[in-house]
């Protein structure tokens, strides 16, 4: 690796032509206007240090070539055997490697009212993928993409992060173009591939551009969803793609305290939906969560109308319980009611654990404003019977949720990691989340956010999560080991 001194922060084409780059999100000006692929921008590592390892094959095979025979002097057998033995495509490889690796690990299905009872699931992505492969649509480009980038992540493979790049900026072109055709616009297509593009990003995980992007992306799939209407739910595969964006708008309101959008929130009181939905009851009450903290995120304190509708959340969802037969009452669901080495009981046994961690974790969420206005009002009477009383019982019953949570995440951590099933991954995306409402609780001690680190960390060895890396390198710029008196961070 040689020092390359002060280079340019712009994607590769736009260093070839010698232009200015501005560094655009998902691609650059210069690139669009062009039609050309945009490579997306070097990581921190890339500006310092340039990889060297072509140049020295090249000169190795230099020297090697000098010191051969020359080419008349070569045995007859070789010829033979590069005659009957042709090298295959290596980028068609690549490609059908990473198109395997996003349905064995990071596919989702849908779990709707009918099929809630058993099986693996309903497989709403396969259906359009094999339609866009015989109409050249989006679809296949933005899995091998995704898929690329998880190999490259897991493999910490450079070529391949950029090769996904590459396919991300030929995937939004191809969009594009179908976005003008009127009778492709609305289509199963373009939603889809809107949203498997934030997956994209989630995947990819390059800091603040990605988030940018990957909010972009789902703000595109809500948009057409939004003008395609009640058309959307007219198919299992419809339903599908709406129930896994409506996921990720809920887990990204959650995380920046935005309201759910109003397109999601007509949908969770249309009968004729929630019928085949599955508890429609608790997306209304992580809704009314999500109102919640954008109502704190604008007024900057709790006041006592948000006090109470945070705590009436916190017992609502305690007492809510999905009427399934895996599912057992302040009992985590355990993997030892499911074969682990088969997908659909892999695909099943997520969707239970990730429901357990919703479940807990908004309580989580919700108690931490019960918390701040029972401080607040402390402030303002220190000798206030009913606040001192209101903030012990939030602190208790959060204390006690913050150890069901890192319990629960260290067992999922064990049985998602020991499973046989390639679906494994997807599962450790999902412990992901506890993990970031563990670090933003009222009651997070020090050492708590040291063992936030270290689970982050196991996280990205186990499952190639770049996600997880992320996490743990910056708690790790705010914790320190945690110190014999015990400090509470936050109290």
């Amino acid at each position: 690796m040689g020092f390359s001194g002060k280079p340019s922060k712009g994607c590769a084409p736009c260093r070839a032509k010698r232009t200015k780059c501005d560094l655009a999100v998902p691609s650059c000006t210069q690139c669009i206007r062009k039609g050309r692929v945009c490579s997306g921008y070097r990581n921190e590592q890339d500006l310092l240090f340039r990889n060297e390892t072509k140049l020295v094959v090249r000169k190795a095979k230099r020297r090697h070539e000098s010191q051969s025979p020359p080419p008349n002097h070569l045995p007859m057998e070789a010829f033979s055997m590069q005659l009957f033995n042709p090298m295959p495509s290596r980028r068609a490889a690549v490609n059908d490697e990473a198109e395997m690796h996003f349905f064995a690990h990071l596919n989702e299905k849908l779990f709707a009212s009918q099929d809630c009872s058993t099986g693996g699931g309903y497989d709403y992505i396969l259906p359009v993928y094999s339609q866009d492969l015989l109409s050249n649509g989006p679809v296949p480009e933005i899995i091998r993409a995704t898929g690329l980038a998880a190999l490259g992540s897991t493999r910490g493979s450079p070529e391949l992060l950029i090769a996904a790049r590459q396919k991300r900026g030929q995937v939004l072109r191809h969009l594009n173009q179908q976005l003008q055709d009127p009778r492709m616009a609305l289509s199963d297509s373009s939603i889809l591939t809107c949203v498997l593009l934030s997956l994209f990003e989630n995947v990819l995980c390059e800091g603040s551009q990605s988030t940018q992007a990957m909010t972009y992306h789902l703000q595109g799939a809500l948009t057409l969803s939004e003008l395609r209407g009640s058309a959307q739910f007219s198919t299992e595969v419809g339903r599908g793609i709406y129930a896994r964006m409506r996921g990720f708008i809920l887990a990204h309101c959650l995380q920046t305290r935005d309201p759910i959008p109003p397109f999601i929130l007509t949908f969770l009181d249309d009968e004729s939906i929630t019928q085949r939905d599955f508890a429609p009851d608790f997306y209304k009450l992580l809704a009314r969560l999500c109102q919640l903290r954008s109502d704190h995120k604008q007024k900057g304190y709790v006041d006592a109308p948000m006090a109470t509708e945070a705590s009436s959340l916190v017992n609502e969802f305690d007492l809510w319980h999905p009427h399934i037969p895996d599912w057992h009452p302040y009992s985590r669901p355990s993997a030892d009611d499911f074969r682990r080495n088969v997908d659909d009981d892999t695909y099943r046994f997520m969707w239970l654990s990730n429901t357990w961690f919703f479940k807990h974790t908004a309580r989580v969420l919700a108690s931490d404003m019960v918390i701040e206005y029972a401080r607040a009002q402390l402030l303002l009477a220190p000798a206030s019977a009913s606040a001192t009383s209101t903030l012990a019982d939030a602190v208790s019953t959060q204390t006690s949720l913050c150890v069901e949570l890192r319990d629960s995440t260290e067992y999922y951590f064990d049985k998602f990691r020991s499973a046989e099933s390639c679906q494994r991954t997807a599962g450790g995306y999902g412990l992901l989340w506890p993990l970031y409402v563990l670090s933003m609780s009222a009651t997070s001690t020090s050492e708590t956010m040291l063992w936030i680190k270290d689970m982050a960390s196991g996280i990205a060895d186990a499952f190639g999560i770049r996600q997880g890396r992320a996490m743990a390198d910056f708690i790790a710029l705010f914790c320190s080991p945690p110190a014999d008196d015990g400090f509470l961070v936050g109290l």
